[in-house]
């Protein structure tokens, strides 16, 4: 097995930093650094990472509905309410696709770098549905603003997004880009706030019936990639 796909399937990172780590002479195997970015990892290697010994154990994905209250953070320094207040998970996770303090709503908990990777990076354009209360409701006007290019500040440009209101100043947001605090950013330009925000999908995975601060497994091998795009 290369390098760099033990490293993502040691639940470390995905192989694509894996081959930063390695170019920049930060994994070691049976103690030497490594500078082979295609080296086969033997049976019998030992393969480390800042003094970090890997293995490879079984994947595991889970569909968390985050409260109100935590930060997506499986430590945090601060000793605010992490993810290790809801999950009791003992090695090393990920969770992909974040969510900040104020919002609730599905995360992805997984060990699989690789596909944290899949899942999150810009470049493969997922969607991320969301329920949204706020204050006001937008205008007509606003609505197609909120669909069109909107600049959010920080010379970030919002371009693509789907609004549908269910009901009074309650919306179906739906989003390909994923800019920090990007829904309320987005809210905030056009004049309203934001009073509840819950995701409820990512690509193709629903949060479904899933109760506040509970957790399920799901069978990544259910899951099409080309489904999770068009989600």
């Amino acid at each position: 097995m290369r390098i760099n796909k033990f490293i993502a399937k040691s639940g470390y990172t995905s192989r694509r930093k894996a081959d930063d780590l390695i170019a920049a002479g930060k994994v070691r195997v049976n103690g030497e650094v490594m500078t082979q970015m295609g080296y086969d990892v033997a049976d019998d290697d030992v393969v480390e990472i800042d003094g970090e010994i890997l293995s490879i154990d079984q994947f595991f994905y889970y569909k968390l509905n985050k409260p109100v209250g935590y930060v997506t953070s499986n430590f945090d320094p601060h000793n605010e309410l992490d993810l290790n207040n809801l999950i009791d998970i003992e090695q090393k996770f990920f969770a992909a696709g974040r969510l900040d303090k104020d919002s609730r709503g599905l995360l992805i908990i997984t060990n699989d770098g690789d596909f944290t990777n899949e899942l999150t990076h810009p470049s493969n354009g997922i969607s991320k549905e969301y329920i949204v209360k706020v204050d006001k409701a937008l205008s007509y006007d606003k609505m197609q603003a909120f669909e069109g290019e909107l600049d959010i500040g920080n010379d970030e440009i919002s371009r693509k997004a789907i609004i549908r209101e269910i009901s009074d100043a309650t919306y179906l947001v739906k989003i390909w880009q994923g800019y920090n605090r990007q829904i309320r950013r987005m809210f905030d330009v056009l004049g309203s706030s934001v009073i509840d925000l819950q995701r409820i999908k990512i690509g193709a995975i629903e949060l479904g019936e899933i109760a506040e601060g509970e957790y399920e497994a799901f069978d990544k091998k259910d899951m099409d990639f080309v489904s999770l795009i068009k989600g």
